[in-house]
């Protein structure tokens, strides 16, 4: 096989330091020579303070066996990273690498395919329908990230506020991602055919729901005396809540967390001898059997490796000095049973509810009575909400709620005409024909805040921030610190903006821009050059720009970072939490999801650009 380093380009990621546009992204590639056709291939993933050659040893034994292999650098949570953690340059991991992980493995999976196309030296080299992922601890939560578990924000609502003294370092880290915005996060790749997860994160920040729904095969490998991920709610318990029907829980007796760890001396000796625990060989050379036959059974789907991934064969690699056992099953009866009493954690959690208050009529009642959803929708708010050449509704909010009307006739659990009737809401009457209810929720660019009387907002559907619109053609370079000392700068008025302006920038000069058509106005004016910038949310700068047609490389969003950060929720009655948990289950599903990737696919960079910042803000 070869061995090279390679730099992909494009990838905007997460320094050290911060926020640092496209990084320099590193992959080590192995390919394998001889092949007949084009090499499965396997992704790995490295854990966190670690890097991409903690696990030469495997990317060079799968290689060398025709598999090719391809280990990224996670920049935002490797050793580099760690060192300016202690060294006071950096804040502590930043809680987007928990989406960032995944998407360094779609990214890579998608460089290697236009490679593929593009390079004749990787032409006919790699099968990128065959593809699986190998992971160590934030690595292996990565790996079942790919393979369609979802970040579980009712699970870390859940564990994460009221945790406990705990000797599970693991939850620590698992529960920054309580800090993310419950996003439809869609980091599941179906490229992925198969995952091992090598001692694994997984009990807060997944949990039963999402590792339940994995269909792709998986085994997850643990180490007994693991007290950086313990064994039994990170490993154990994970695997019970896994219902695909090929997994396999490999456990090593006496193993920790760093027992398949291929560091080198020099890497070993930054750690304790008591976390390294003895004979670390011979966990090395059980991942190099395990993984091979894994691979080649599931991903080159060659059934003569099958035997090799069975409790006999296991037992016969086991050695004294470090057990090796296999299981293909296990249920909650018989982990209880093995404590001959009620285990000290519950195997699978339940969920706290929240009661419902009573009210005279329920929205959802309301509903089923008159077979009408009433909704609010701006017309000056594109993408979001706006009227077309044509005078009719467009916009995400205006698709996304013709679809509502599916999972309400779904809670009614009956077959029901419904029809929804869009009503223009404003930038100053939106709170109030919610909270009197002239409509059931309203949905356009609203960023939630708690100071609000009457009415409460859903989960977050999208991640904003001020911007100044400029004209790149015009010499004014601006600048979060500078004062703006007498420049014209339009803003609607009664906005959040407004009032940021007048607070951050006093001696600028506001020219406002009133009424539904003032943003619409204010970028022609920008345009005539009658005004220096125009501020606003950066999402809806973007949507005024190409509703209007113009160049978006002329009319850029300045500062690159946004100076706010906003999330957008649909507004809904404070006082109907069963309405409330009916949107919020819609936002968060498929459907939606589908609906927001088709208005903001192409805008996804500039999306997660404004949740790193704003995470680590």
């Amino acid at each position: 096989f070869t061995d090279q380093v390679i730099t992909l380009s494009g990838r905007r990621r997460q320094s050290p330091l911060g926020l640092s546009g496209e990084t320099k992204f590193e992959v080590a590639l192995y390919l394998p020579k001889g092949n007949p056709k084009p090499a499965p291939l396997v992704v790995m993933s490295h854990g966190f303070a670690s890097d991409r050659n903690h696990f030469t040893y495997l990317a060079e034994h799968l290689a060398s066996h025709g598999i090719a292999v391809a280990v990224p650098e996670h920049v935002g949570s490797n050793v580099e990273y760690s060192q300016a953690v202690l060294q006071g340059l950096a804040n502590g991991i930043n809680p987007v690498e928990f989406i960032e992980r995944p998407l360094d493995i779609r990214y890579v999976l998608d460089e290697l395919e236009d490679l593929s196309k593009s390079d004749p030296n990787f032409a006919n080299k790699l099968n990128l329908e065959q593809v699986g992922v190998i992971g160590h601890s934030f690595g292996g939560y990565t790996a079942l990230a790919v393979a369609g578990a979802e970040i579980n924000d009712l699970r870390l609502r859940q564990v994460c506020p009221d945790q406990d003294p705990t000797f599970n370092l693991s939850v620590l880290l698992q529960c920054l991602a309580n800090r993310l915005p419950p996003f439809n996060y869609d980091l599941q790749d179906p490229r992925v055919k198969a995952v091992i997860a090598v001692n694994p994160i997984t009990s807060t920040a997944l949990g039963p729901a999402s590792l339940g729904n994995i269909q792709v095969p998986v085994m997850i490998m643990a180490g007994s005396h693991d007290i950086v991920a313990p064994t039994v709610p990170e490993q154990i318990h994970p695997f019970i809540w896994l219902n695909t029907p090929e997994k396999y829980l490999a456990m090593i007796v006496d193993g920790n967390h760093f027992s398949t760890s291929g560091a080198s001396g020099d890497d070993f000796a930054l750690f304790p001898k008591e976390l390294l625990g003895s004979n670390p060989q011979v966990g090395l050379s059980y991942l190099k059997a395990l993984s091979l036959a894994f691979v080649n059974t599931h991903i080159r789907d060659l059934p003569n490796y099958r035997p090799y991934l069975s409790v006999s064969y296991a037992k016969f690699l086991s050695e004294n000095s470090l057990e090796l056992h296999l299981v293909k099953s296990l249920t909650p009866e018989q982990l209880e049973e093995s404590f001959g009493s009620e285990p000290p954690q519950s195997i699978i959690p339940q969920l706290a509810i929240e009661p419902i208050p009573k009210r005279s009529e329920t929205v959802l009642d309301q509903i089923k009575r008159t077979g009408t959803i009433k909704v609010g929708i701006r017309k000056d708010a594109a993408p979001f909400g706006y009227i077309d050449t044509n005078g009719e509704w467009k916009g995400y909010c205006f698709d996304l709620l013709n679809s509502l009307k599916d999972k309400v006739a779904e809670e009614l659990n009956k077959p029901i005409e419904l029809k929804v009737v869009a009503l223009q809401s404003t930038l100053e009457n939106r709170f109030a024909i919610v909270r009197d209810e002239t409509v059931h929720l309203e949905c356009g660019p609203n960023t939630i805040r708690s100071d609000i009387a009457g009415v409460k907002f859903s989960t977050p559907f999208f991640i904003t921030g001020t911007h100044f619109l400029v004209d790149s053609q015009q010499p004014r370079v601006f600048n979060r610190y500078q004062s703006l000392d007498s420049l014209k700068i339009g803003v609607l008025p009664s906005s959040l903006t407004e009032t940021f302006i007048e607070q951050t920038y006093p001696n600028a000069q506001k020219i406002v821009f009133p009424g539904d058509i003032g943003r619409s106005q204010g970028v022609t004016a920008l345009v005539n050059r009658d005004i220096d910038a125009f501020a606003s949310d950066g999402i809806l700068l973007i949507g005024e720009v190409a509703r209007q047609g113009l160049s978006s490389s002329q009319y850029t969003l300045s500062p690159d970072q946004p100076l706010t950060c906003d999330f957008y929720g649909m507004i809904l009655p404070k006082s109907d939490p069963q309405w409330q948990r009916i949107v919020n289950s819609f936002i968060e599903g498929e459907k939606a999801k589908e609906i927001w990737g088709g208005w903001f696919t192409n805008l996804f960079p500039y999306v997660l650009l404004n949740l790193e910042y704003c995470i680590d803000k």
